[in-house]
């Protein structure tokens, strides 16, 4: 195991507790991809107000720099663009904006004042997070062209542990106070949340908890474990808190956003893992996740989403379940992506092994098993 790589994704999650962490965490991330400065911001979609915004960088006139032309990015239209967990060059967002995009850019306030002044040539850019009313990136700008492949795939790999620590961190909503997130917060939280041990015993929950547990709707107690009623995410459940507790960095995007019913609207799980990362406090000894439900409503969710949740998809293998669950061939969609039909079949493959299915007709029925039936 990379051991800097596993204590960086631990330092994303202690994130959560501590919001101040975060610079320290972008740090690490800006020194592995050779950047000049890191930020990290999420964004409200109707009044592009910043919920979080955080910088890393050694130069702070040139933080200054940024933070007083932010606002002058004219890209801001075309976030929710942007593929999550796919990383990417500026000529992305000028692809997406139109022919004068390079033009818009470089007269702007942004490019003149920042990039231009503090030599930076480029950026790597990368959606970590979007709901319908924010959308959360990650921004590495760096004064080379950024063209080692390593480096894309290392922010494309924490990109799901940033969203895991952004929402969990979102659903706290600032009230915690530095590692009282289990011993002070968790016991008033609206949400409910469960500590669950490797074995997914329940070593404890919060008041909204038990009463999820009582109603036994979406979740209930049996024989001590924690067992949530739809079978997909009872095994998603206990998939993530398994390998989270062994291994934070497979983990990967398994145990985000998994849905608790088959519904458009469905109740939503959030496994974070907690044993790289007790220090002190009444649970340490047994404590492997904490599990946290938002209610219903909280997120829209096609069946293509909640395929990719359920089974930690990536965002290509995403793309591929799409075309798959329009009944689509192998060459089809590889002619549609652009890739060769060896990649295909190499996405198919580990599509069909993270999702226990042999083929594409029996990936198409899972699909159909996980739409939400139609109202009227």
């Amino acid at each position: 195991m990379d051991r800097e790589l596993s204590e960086l994704i631990g330092g994303i999650y202690d994130c959560v507790a501590c919001e101040d962490l975060w610079t320290r965490a972008l740090s690490q991330i800006n020194r592995r991809a050779n950047g000049f400065l890191t930020t990290l911001a999420v964004f409200d979609t109707n009044t592009r107000a910043a919920r979080l915004a955080q910088i890393a960088c050694d130069d702070p006139e040139a933080i200054s720099a940024l933070i007083a032309h932010a606002k002058d990015v004219p890209f801001f239209h075309l976030l929710h663009k942007m593929e999550i967990d796919e990383p990417d060059t500026l000529e992305r967002m000028f692809r997406l904006y139109g022919p004068d995009a390079e033009e818009v850019w470089r007269n702007g306030g942004l490019y003149r004042n920042f990039h231009s002044r503090y030599d930076v040539l480029n950026s790597i850019d990368m959606a970590v997070l979007k709901r319908p009313t924010r959308v959360g990136t990650i921004n590495i700008s760096v004064r080379h062209e950024p063209v080692d492949r390593r480096t894309f795939d290392l922010v494309a790999m924490l990109g799901p542990h940033i969203r895991r620590a952004v929402t969990i961190h979102d659903m706290l909503e600032m009230e915690r106070r530095e590692k009282s997130i289990l011993r002070k917060i968790i016991d008033t939280l609206e949400h409910a949340v469960i500590i669950v041990a490797e074995d997914m015993s329940i070593v404890f929950a919060n008041v909204a908890a038990e009463d999820r547990l009582r109603e036994q709707v979406i979740v209930r107690q049996m024989s001590g474990r924690l067992v949530a009623h739809y079978p997909y995410a009872n095994a998603a459940l206990a998939k993530a808190v398994s390998v989270g507790s062994r291994d934070e960095i497979r983990l990967g995007g398994g145990g985000i956003d998994l849905p608790l019913g088959s519904s458009e609207r469905p109740a939503v799980a959030h496994v974070l893992p907690l044993r790289m990362r007790m220090a002190g406090g009444r649970f340490e000894d047994r404590a492997a996740a904490a599990i946290f439900i938002a209610a219903p409503g909280t997120l829209v969710q096609s069946s293509i989403d909640a395929v990719g949740a359920l089974f930690g998809l990536t965002a290509a293998e995403r793309r591929v379940v799409g075309y798959v669950s329009e009944g689509r061939t192998r060459a089809e969609i590889s002619e549609m992506q652009g890739v060769s039909d060896g990649t295909v079949k190499s996405q198919l493959a580990a599509i069909f092994d993270k999702t226990s299915t042999g083929d594409q007709r029996s990936l198409q029925q899972l699909v159909n098993d996980l739409t939400p039936p139609v109202r009227r």
